[in-house]
């Protein structure tokens, strides 16, 4: 608190910022988002300074989420301000450290004065350089990485009164009836997750790096294709063969948009396992996370049908007649009949309720086609020729 006499005010160590340092989780699906901001609300729970606290709802069904720590923390792990994960990967500061090797257990003092000047060390050393962003990416970054937003970690909290079974507002409580999970990622400490220490998240995920399995390669040393599943709008063609043409030379890349798959076919068996071997629980394409495996071989012709041959040499001996069915012709409609006259409901006698005179009665069994031939309408009478006369009238009548 001794900046607190000194004439400029920018010298006092205090946070003042106009906008937060988080990650796209955090602030949610909503593009319209509002965000209250308070100068000096609350104290950083890393290093205890006053910064700016900013408060927003992340979306309809969410919680509303505010920054735990400061920028200046912030930047030094390159870290979010409000989960504390790393804003390159997703990832938790132990895990992400342990991929890349690196040693950021840093110790914060405890004294007021020591506090101060470790925090304005490290103002200095963010304003001209970061440790962040030089290191390459490895492979278990790669596998532990996620890719798109979680926002199912922004869920309102668990009824604290439906745990105990006294919650009185029913569907009207805004936080959730559910009973909370227990075991070791319930125990999750702050300073912990942003120092890398006994961080039970990060444990899991290494843990689940160490069982991935790799892509064995196939018995059958014809099998040269590869499956890539999991694809959306977003990767094309041309972004496919940007990711294995390095790998050597394909002699086909076939895209099925209906199956969001596509397959790719290498020239030599050693291409398409170098590429699998390299590509494996690894392949991010545009920010879409892939699933890669080895193509399944085809069954033989003659393995599919043992009644294929007798078909083929019957439609061969009838001068090719009888050809293969397109598979597009089942979406088809239906062709047109081949009679000449084609009989239609509306011709149908009886569909009126009228009932002219027949030859013959037809059987129940017969098609309409039929009973329109076994019906016979009476011919018109001619009209009576002229009278002539009274005398020859009469004549014909009587």
């Amino acid at each position: 608190m001794a900046h607190r006499l000194l004439r400029d005010l920018e010298a006092d160590g205090w946070e003042r910022s106009d906008f937060p340092i988080i990650c796209e989780t955090c602030l949610g699906d909503n593009p319209y988002v509002r965000m209250t901001k308070a100068n000096f609300d609350k104290e950083c729970k890393i290093c205890a300074r006053p910064f700016t606290v900013f408060r927003w709802k992340a979306g309809r069904d969410s919680r509303y989420k505010k920054t735990e720590i400061c920028q200046t923390c912030s930047k030094l792990k390159n870290v979010c301000q409000v989960c504390v994960l790393d804003l390159e990967y997703g990832l938790p500061v132990q895990a992400r450290d342990s991929a890349l090797e690196v040693d950021t257990s840093d110790v914060i003092p405890k004294s007021d004065v020591n506090r101060e000047y470790f925090a304005e060390e490290h103002d200095r050393k963010v304003d001209h350089e970061s440790s962040f962003g030089k290191v390459r990416p490895n492979d278990m970054i790669l596998k532990l990485q996620r890719t798109s937003p979680y926002y199912k970690r922004n869920r309102a909290h668990i009824c604290s009164f439906f745990v105990r079974g006294g919650c009185q507002r029913g569907d009207a409580c805004p936080y959730r009836h559910e009973m909370p999970v227990t075991g070791e990622l319930s125990q999750q400490n702050i300073k912990d997750r942003y120092y890398g220490l006994n961080d039970p998240v990060a444990a899991k995920l290494l843990k689940k790096a160490e069982e991935m399995s790799t892509l064995t390669p196939p018995d059958d040393t014809t099998v040269r294709t590869l499956y890539v599943g999991g694809l959306d709008e977003r990767v094309t063609t041309e972004d496919l063969k940007d990711n294995f043409y390095s790998y050597g030379e394909i002699e086909s890349l076939r895209l099925v948009p209906q199956r969001a798959c596509a397959f790719i076919t290498y020239t030599t068996r050693e291409d398409a396992e170098k590429a699998a071997e390299d590509l494996a629980h690894k392949l991010v394409v545009n920010g879409v996370r892939l699933k890669l495996m080895w193509g399944k071989p085809q069954a033989a012709k003659s393995d599919l049908s043992s009644g294929g041959g007798a078909q083929e040499e019957q439609s061969n001996e009838d001068g090719g007649a009888a050809e293969q069915d397109d598979g597009v012709a089942y979406y088809l409609p239906p062709p047109a009949p081949l009679s000449d006259n084609p009989y239609y409901p509306s011709m149908d006698p009886q569909r009126m309720g009228s009932v002219p005179f027949r030859k013959d009665e037809a059987s129940s069994s017969n098609s309409l086609l039929q009973l329109q031939n076994a019906y016979e309408y009476p011919e018109p009478q001619p009209a009576p020729a002229a009278v002539t006369s009274q005398e020859q009238y009469y004549h014909d009548q009587y």
